[in-house]
């Protein structure tokens, strides 16, 4: 399978694979370098993604380089908005975690670039358990401090005590380097956008089949956050499942693209 990656437009950082008829986004969730995908990074996503390529030209699309200070989660699917009408064209948008509350404005804000709406462990706002998480980020970050900052990055995306002290240990020993300053700024700018994310007004406009997927054990999106953000959508398709987290799409990877390849085959 032939995987091609880098920047779009010279900002957004990418991966791209499979040569399926259908057009599948996925908008990532929030990293900390955002730096371009390498050759095992690229090979890592085409692998896990894979179960889509068949029928599917994916792209992975991270956050954009040099957000404006005070940018919020429509501006930056504003920002996704232009590249994707520019380069890419209509697709179907996965959106997940940080990724999936842009893509909640981009389906508002543009209906005629999201053919169906597929959100992962994401939801209409955060709930207090995810906010402290989201404040202390900043407060680290602020600090400087790097390597515990990127620990805790790490362990937000897999759920389970051992799964949770392994992923720190990895992200605190590799994860010590100052990032560029503007890489931080962006982190900065990003973690504060998802902290003011607030869709539930804006939800029940939205046009085009939407699948919802998560953890009922999601400290961000739990249970009941992602029941209120269904509620919200006209028609949504909702799978919550028990005894997972945010670390959903990551540790039952196959059970969440099935889910998804099924709604997306699913006649309109």
């Amino acid at each position: 399978m032939t995987t091609a990656s880098g920047l779009l437009r010279g900002r957004f950082p990418y991966v791209r694979f499979g040569a399926g008829p259908h057009t599948l986004v996925l908008l990532t969730g929030l990293a900390l370098d955002n730096e371009v995908p390498g050759t095992l990074t690229a090979q890592a996503y085409t692998h896990g993604f894979r179960r889509f390529a068949g029928t599917h030209t994916v792209y992975i699309l991270q956050r954009g380089h040099g957000l404006p200070a005070g940018a919020t989660t429509r501006d930056i699917a504003g920002d996704y908005a232009r590249l994707i009408g520019d380069e890419i064209g209509p697709a179907r948008i996965i959106g997940m975690s940080t990724g999936g509350m842009v893509a909640q404005h981009l389906a508002l804000d543009h209906p005629g670039l999201v053919e169906r709406l597929v959100l992962v462990v994401t939801g209409a706002r955060l709930a207090p358990a995810g906010e402290e998480i989201c404040r202390r980020w900043l407060d680290l970050a602020a600090a400087g401090r790097w390597r515990r900052l990127r620990g805790d990055l790490a362990t937000a995306a897999v759920d389970g005590a051992a799964m949770r002290r392994l992923a720190r240990l990895a992200g605190s020993l590799t994860g010590g380097a100052t990032p560029p300053a503007t890489r931080q700024a962006d982190f900065q700018t990003t973690v504060a956008a998802v902290l003011a994310h607030d869709t539930r007004t804006r939800l029940p406009s939205l046009e085009m089949p939407t699948l919802l997927i998560g953890g009922a054990e999601d400290p961000f999106f739990p249970a009941a956050y992602l029941r209120e953000t269904a509620a919200a959508i006209p028609g949504a398709t909702l799978h919550i499942h028990d005894h997972s987290g945010h670390g959903l799409p990551k540790q039952r990877s196959g059970l969440v693209q099935d889910e998804t390849l099924a709604f997306l085959d699913r006649r309109a």
